[in-house]
């Protein structure tokens, strides 16, 4: 193709190159903003339910939309023999566990409760104090899904020799094949300082969409200055051959 004295003139392998590299970048760049979308939805979500009224957790609407991030009590006792500590829990650049009880609510349903967070001490070897009351108790907080999984290296990471575990993720349906009662497809999370002695930690999006949106952008932004790259390298001025 040739415009006056400008000649463009590509080979085959360095164009496939080139259009390959432009398809992920480009799809890399809509996947972020289709994070940012999701992002924005989950953050307007959090924001609509705050505020709202504590409803019994027998009352609770089935559709996941309805149920997500709703305020909630339910009376239950803690199951003393099956706590678990979530390991790699960063709260103020400091590393701690994040505790997960189940509350029995009838003798063959229960429901995990994330209590908080607290640092990891001195050593590892010695695992900070989880105990909690086996009364019968009133806890108040959020519904949500457990945590979503982290990069993991292997596929058999959690163990559940002993208890109290020490886990890398929460899978429920994981977890419930080690005890003998059923357990609901979502968490609560404790945000009542007065109902427990770890640390409540706000319910939060790790990445906000704003960022998705800056990486979007990012993304479209090589894709543009590789377009002019390719074209700059293979067009050639006719005039000064």
């Amino acid at each position: 193709m040739q415009i006056k004295q400008y000649q463009f003139k590509a080979t085959l392998i360095p164009s496939l190159i080139t259009v390959a590299l432009l398809y992920i970048m480009i799809s890399l760049g809509f996947w972020q903003l289709d994070r940012a979308e999701y992002k924005a939805n989950i953050q307007s979500l959090i924001e609509s339910k705050q505020g709202t009224a504590t409803i019994s957790l027998d009352s609770i609407e089935k559709q996941e939309e309805n149920w997500l991030y709703q305020p909630v009590f339910v009376s239950g006792k803690f199951d003393l023999q099956h706590q678990i500590y979530l390991d790699n829990q960063v709260n103020n650049m400091l590393a701690g566990y994040s505790v997960f009880t189940p509350l029995k609510i009838s003798d063959d349903l229960a429901i995990l409760v994330n209590r908080g967070w607290l640092p990891v001490g001195n050593s590892r070897a010695n695992l900070p104090d989880i105990s909690v009351t086996s009364e019968m108790l009133r806890i108040d907080g959020l519904l949500s899904h457990a945590p979503s999984k982290t990069l993991l290296l292997s596929d058999n990471v959690n163990s559940y020799l002993q208890w109290p575990a020490v886990l890398q993720y929460v899978d429920i349906i994981e977890i419930e094949k080690q005890l003998e009662y059923k357990l609901l497809p979502m968490i609560i999370i404790m945000d009542q300082s007065t109902q427990t002695k770890l640390q409540p930690l706000p319910v939060k999006i790790n990445m906000r969409s704003e960022k998705h949106t800056a990486y979007a952008f990012q993304w479209f932004g090589l894709s543009l200055t590789l377009l002019i790259i390719y074209i700059v390298v293979n067009t050639k001025n006719t005039n000064k051959i």
